[in-house]
């Protein structure tokens, strides 16, 4: 990326706010979510209409995918029949269900019809390849702390430089007016220590294979680890195709389990007590009319991991 564009943040989250708090809405404008946009941005979003008497507008994405064009069209059609849609924030990895969306396609046909596009990348860098340049959104987010072994508290934005000069800061401080990148790296007493461990992280990433070396120990671990899971379970893995697959994440249906409706907080629930009782972390979420259980892995994990998750799920199921 051209480093004119790019500034560090703590989190995408942040980023997400930056961007939403620096956009001049009118009471005729919507913003663009979807089922599958992350809670915290959600609700990022939902704070900016209210302030400035906007709308917002939430895309049902509908299961089965059986392409990266039936995402493409779903959103370029809601955009079509909705011309106040003034902004359209897009995972590029969704947190929930790990899809893959073709934001590269997205963006080009969005920015046919004349709407914005920010991208909540918080799991993409050190998942897929970013040429953010290339890329061509209107404002890209990313966590370095994911994916890339950086420490908690490093993230950026990118902004495209035809907005650049209208973006700021969530803090003004002394280095107003300044480039864009110095204003959001000197703010008061902030600590920068996460920013300054990202050469070191991602040469650690490097020397681990990059993303294809990652991906040689996690594929076949993931696609053995999903389908135990779901024979052990009684289920099914989440119905997406393969290109639309995050590399280091997988997706499966949980079965019923007494005492947890499908609610976002039975989901909240069961991860709470299987770290609590279990000293295991693991994602549970809701959506689609079901619960669902995301396994990650990276270079650290083997089956061992998986067979124990196997054991805590069978007992929750029984109890």
């Amino acid at each position: 990326a051209d480093p004119n564009n790019i500034a560090f943040v703590t989190n995408t989250t942040t980023g997400v706010n930056t961007v939403l708090k620096n956009l001049l809405l009118e009471p005729e404008d919507i913003l663009l979510l979807n089922s599958h946009t992350y809670g915290a941005c959600a609700k990022a979003v939902d704070c900016a209409v209210k302030r400035a008497g906007a709308d917002i507008m939430s895309l049902d994405i509908i299961l089965p995918i059986r392409s990266d064009d039936q995402l493409v069209e779903q959103l370029v059609e809601v955009c079509k029949r909705h011309a106040g849609i003034r902004l359209v924030i897009l995972d590029h990895i969704s947190s929930p269900s790990a899809i893959v969306f073709p934001v590269e396609k997205i963006i080009r046909e969005l920015h046919k019809l004349g709407v914005l596009v920010l991208v909540d990348g918080a799991h993409a860098p050190g998942q897929i390849e970013l040429n953010l340049e290339k890329l061509n959104a209107d404002f890209y987010t990313g966590n370095l702390h994911k994916w890339c072994f950086a420490p908690r508290g490093s993230a950026f934005l990118w902004v495209n430089k035809k907005h650049r000069d209208s973006l700021q800061p969530l803090v003004t401080s002394h280095n107003y007016q300044m480039d864009f990148s110095l204003q959001f790296f000197f703010q008061g007493t902030a600590d920068h220590t996460s920013y300054l461990c990202t050469q070191e992280a991602l040469q650690f990433h490097k020397d681990c294979g990059g993303m294809k070396g990652i991906k040689d120990h996690t594929e076949s671990l993931l696609d053995w680890a999903q389908q135990m899971l779901c024979h052990a379970l009684g289920t099914s893995i989440l119905p997406i195709p393969p290109s639309l697959q995050a590399p280091f994440m997988r997706v499966l249906r949980l079965p019923e389990m007494k005492g947890y409706p499908v609610k976002q907080e039975s989901a909240e629930s069961i991860g709470e007590q299987i770290i609590k009782d279990h000293n295991c972390v693991v994602a549970i979420t809701c959506f689609s009319g079901h619960l669902w259980l995301r396994i990650s892995a990276s270079v650290y994990n083997t089956r061992e991991d998986y067979l124990k998750l196997k054991d805590i799920l069978l007992q929750l199921k029984k109890e």
